[in-house]
Parts: C-alpha cells; sequence; structure tokens
C-alpha cells in the first residue's frame, strides 16, 4: 500500500528534474564573457592618435639676473601623441611659458617657448585611472628685453630634458582628464641680439610645475 501512495510522487519527480535541471546545464555550459564592452573599449583607447590641450603653473628659475631665483611662471600648450600599445606611447608637444627674473636693483619679463619629443609609458591599461610617467628631449627658445636703457632683444636657444609623473582619469573610451608633475631643465648656450649671433655666457635654466590638461582619443 505505501508503494501505491508513494507512486504518483515518485512520477511527478521523474517529471519535473529533467526540466529544473536542464536551464542549470545550460547555464554551466555558456561560455564566460572575455570581457564588458565597455571595459573592451577602454582597454583600446590608448592606442592610435590623441591630442591634448593643457594649462601649466610653477616655477622658473633662469639666470638673467645673477642671484634672481625662481619666480612663478605660467604658460599654455598642446601634445599629438600616438599609442603604439596600451601602454607605451610617443608623443611631441608645444609649450609657451612667462616668468620674471628679478632681483631688488632690477626686473626682466621673459618667455620660453619649448618643443618636446618622448615616450609616455603608462600602468594598469584599460582601468578608468591610470598612472604614467614620461621622458622626453627637449629644444627651447628664451626672449626678453632687458629694458633699463637696453631696448635690444635678447633669444636663446638649447637643448634639454623633461620627465614627468601623472595620471589619466578616462569620463569616456575617447575623452580623458590628466594632471602631472614635470621636470624641464637645460642651459642656454646659443645667443642672438637683434638677431645677430654674440658670444654670451651660457645660462642655467630650470622650470617645476604641474600641467593639468584634456585629451581626445581618435582611434577606437
Amino acid at each position: 500500500m505505501w508503494f501505491v501512495r508513494l507512486r504518483p510522487i515518485t512520477v511527478l519527480l521523474a517529471v519535473m528534474l529533467p526540466a529544473v535541471a536542464a536551464p542549470a546545464r545550460a547555464q554551466s555550459s555558456a561560455p564566460e564573457p572575455a570581457s564588458s564592452p565597455a571595459r573592451a573599449t577602454l582597454a583600446r583607447s590608448t592606442l592610435g592618435v590623441s591630442v591634448r590641450v593643457h594649462g601649466i603653473a610653477g616655477r622658473m628659475n633662469t639666470d638673467i639676473h645673477p642671484g634672481a631665483g625662481g619666480h612663478a611662471a605660467t604658460g599654455v600648450g598642446g601634445e599629438v601623441a600616438y599609442g603604439a600599445s596600451p601602454r607605451l606611447t610617443l608623443f611631441g608637444g608645444l609649450t609657451r611659458m612667462a616668468s620674471t627674473s628679478s632681483t631688488s636693483a632690477v626686473s626682466t619679463d621673459y618667455t620660453i617657448r619649448q618643443g618636446d619629443i618622448g615616450l609616455r609609458w603608462m600602468t594598469h591599461p584599460g582601468a578608468r585611472v591610470r598612472p604614467f610617467a614620461e621622458a622626453a628631449l627637449a629644444v627651447r627658445r628664451l626672449a626678453f628685453t632687458l629694458g633699463d636703457g637696453d631696448p635690444r632683444n635678447y633669444t636663446a636657444f638649447n637643448g634639454g630634458a623633461t620627465a614627468a609623473l601623472g595620471v589619466m582619469l578616462f569620463q569616456t573610451d575617447r575623452v580623458s582628464l590628466e594632471g602631472a608633475a614635470t621636470y624641464t631643465g637645460g642651459t642656454f648656450s646659443t645667443w642672438k641680439v637683434d638677431g645677430e649671433p654674440q658670444p654670451i655666457a651660457a645660462m642655467a635654466s630650470s622650470t617645476l610645475g604641474v600641467r593639468v590638461g584634456a585629451r581626445y582619443w581618435f582611434q577606437k
């Protein structure tokens, strides 16, 4: 009698168990997604061509007047870059900065135009926040007028080196914000006065600043 009473339950379980097990088997056999679409897009976003505009502020020390020391400097610039891989980028940039060399007796305003060609190494490919380091060769042009009875235009050229440490913050797969601490050093040794070469002594110059900008990525 007990077998007769259990038989309907046995039949019901035999019908239900395959139906419950089938979705579980289908789910376990489904392939794992390689990555989410958003992450895949971000992972590619450092490849190809990008452009940046930035502002920079810091301190420049150029020995126009002996003992003048460093003074506040501000500037603007831009960059064109090519991401060869999610980590390695080649870039070229231009920056213009202005500052003052002054003592208690004399003061001179001056500008430095700078071009950089270098490499950027980025960590955490695909992440929203990506630290980076840069190293570049720099070419710089110094320009000023002494004033104080000397109206001539002085210009000087030199090569130097630039290093930077910073971070990029990706807002979308095409737009990122970035900030970096930068340092450039060199010695101006090739001089012209009113366009004519002059044998003026070499002049050391360095810049320590903070750069903040926005970048647009073209290739996706």
